[in-house]
């Protein structure tokens, strides 16, 4: 108690304010764009994801990007560096989706479908990659976090999943 009691007479001399564990954490600023997603740091996108709700899939193509060491002093760069060979992602009818990659190409086919997120339990858009032949020990899983603005993360490794990066898609027309 004495410490306590310390470090509040401290923050009131400072003028600084104390904070309280009933005080929520402050508000995560909304995204508008891509590219606001792709400068937040990690705690950042972590927080809105895990306050965003399960997505519905988007249909056709979605351009995106990659978000990768966020909050890093590259991470911008790099997403765009990435942006050569990943484009987004593009949304059949089937329940399935494919990966543009380079401008054309279609590659690393994916099933689509709501489950259970590897971070909380709770509802997501899942990407299971596990029917492909060149990542099937990958899965990404995505949520709203702006109408049609989406935030994912990917993982990699089966059954002790890590995540391997953030990407953003963008279906808005």
């Amino acid at each position: 108690p004495g410490l306590a009691a310390l470090a509040v007479f401290g923050g009131v001399l400072v003028g600084g304010p104390v904070a309280s564990a009933a005080e929520p954490a402050p508000a995560v600023p909304a995204p508008r764009e891509m590219r606001d997603l792709v400068r937040m740091p990690r705690s950042e996108l972590e927080a809105l994801y895990l306050a965003s709700p399960p997505a519905n899939p988007p249909s056709g193509f979605a351009p995106g990007r990659a978000i990768k060491n966020p909050g890093g002093r590259f991470t911008a760069a790099n997403s765009r560096l990435t942006g050569v060979a990943w484009q987004g992602k593009i949304f059949r009818d089937d329940g399935t989706m494919i990966n543009r990659v380079f401008g054309f190409g279609k590659a690393i086919p994916a099933r689509v479908y709501q489950g259970e997120s590897v971070i909380d339990g709770q509802p997501s858009l899942i990407f299971d990659y596990s029917g492909s032949k060149l990542w099937p020990d990958v899965r990404d899983e995505v949520r709203e976090v702006e109408p049609g603005l989406y935030l994912g993360v990917m993982y990699k490794g089966r059954p002790n999943a890590q995540q391997k990066m953030f990407f953003t898609l963008d279906a808005r027309k």
